[in-house]
């Protein structure tokens, strides 16, 4: 067997960058925006329908071994996906003390049935509120919505929003087959603009036989999907015709965040590439929010620099083993940060961002 020079650690301090001796932490709230939870009622609402579903990209096309390991993954964590005993504990550990939750990614269900679609966002949307009764004072909802019909999307949405007193949606990269810029979804955008709700954009994998082994069907397929997504709300024209939209990308705005400049080019060289937009692509890039999920220093450094302090939230991607289980510390090793701007980044941004005020959290996790 090799001998390897750092050892796995799924759970804990990433790979990506060296870390702290002593933790550190602002004394205003932490709000993690990007935290998930499972909701068994959901899948047992639309496994019946699942057969004309094509399957997860992670099972259908991972190599043996990353399926394994998959598998194995999955089962270590789905107990902290849903137990408030565990997860509490674990939001202390990384210095969350408020966590914006959305539901497991696998539980879109975009390519179900629309009434099927709706009854299980209803069901999950129901678990969510359930769970935050739980622990109130550390806990913000994100709905989701049946993104595969419009009116019915509209329909969740207002009850989130109106019923259940959430403060933003999580939505997919994509729906299905479809683009998050197809026509269909326009007055969707409309609603969403004029209850003025934020939504986390979170990928569901690029599936290709390319990315089957060495979990790149994460690593590489998750950023790419979002990237995608985000070249079709800006080329499409989405935040053109929308311009009060509010969106934060997961992990640190995919590869966009990162490669702008190729859109801009683009834009100012061919006509296919502004036939929608009036605008360099990047500007409308700068619109976005971005989580903090990028795991080294200087990429951290850069995101603040491209989007500015008041655009970039801690997040985590909790439980998963892709996940960053130090997101404060993060914030703490970016270089010539005030701590004004930690603040913020660290959760003052989410707080304005969902409406709530920082007087509302008392909690403060200990270092």
């Amino acid at each position: 067997m090799p001998t390897h020079d750092i050892p796995m650690r799924p759970y804990d301090s990433t790979a990506g960058r060296e870390h702290l001796k002593e933790k550190k932490r602002p004394k205003t709230p932490t709000v993690d925006i990007h935290i998930h939870l499972r909701v068994p009622e959901a899948d047992d609402i639309v496994k019946p329908h699942l057969a004309n579903v094509k399957a997860h990209a992670g099972n259908a096309y991972a190599s043996p071994e990353s399926l394994a390991q998959n598998k194995k993954h999955h089962a270590d964590r789905a107990p902290h996906l849903v137990d408030m005993s565990l997860r509490l504990p674990d939001m202390d550990r990384m210095i969350v003390d408020v966590g914006a939750i959305s539901c497991y990614p696998q539980q879109f269900y975009y390519g179900v049935e629309p009434s099927v679609g709706y009854e299980s966002s209803q069901a999950i949307n129901e678990g969510i509120a359930a769970k935050m009764k739980e622990a109130p004072e550390r806990h913000i909802g994100l709905g989701t919505v049946p993104l595969q019909d419009t009116d019915l999307a509209i329909k969740e949405l207002k009850r989130c929003i109106n019923e259940l007193g959430f403060r933003g949606l999580q939505i997919g990269a994509r729906v299905a087959d479809e683009e998050l810029s197809a026509p269909r979804l326009d007055p969707f955008w409309a609603a969403v603009q004029e209850l003025d709700v934020p939504m986390l954009i979170h990928p569901s994998s690029f599936a290709s036989t390319r990315l089957a082994p060495h979990h790149f069907l994460n690593i590489i397929g998750n950023p790419l999907d979002t990237t995608v997504g985000i070249h079709y709300l800006i080329f499409d024209g989405v935040l053109e015709r929308f311009p009060d939209l509010k969106f934060v990308l997961s992990h640190g705005g995919a590869f966009p965040s990162h490669y702008f400049a190729r859109m801009d080019h683009a834009y100012g060289a061919r006509p296919d590439c502004r036939d929608k937009i009036h605008q360099k692509p990047s500007t409308y890039l700068k619109k976005f929010y971005v989580d903090t999920i990028v795991f080294s220093v200087e990429q951290l450094d850069y995101l603040i620099k491209l989007f500015g302090a008041d655009k970039v939230l801690i997040g985590t991607d909790y439980p998963f083993d892709m996940g960053e289980y130090d997101p404060v510390e993060h914030v703490y090793q970016a270089h010539d940060l005030s701590e004004e701007d930690r603040e913020k980044i660290c959760g003052l941004n989410a707080l304005n961002l969902l409406k709530r005020d920082a007087g509302e959290f008392t909690h403060r996790v200990a270092v």
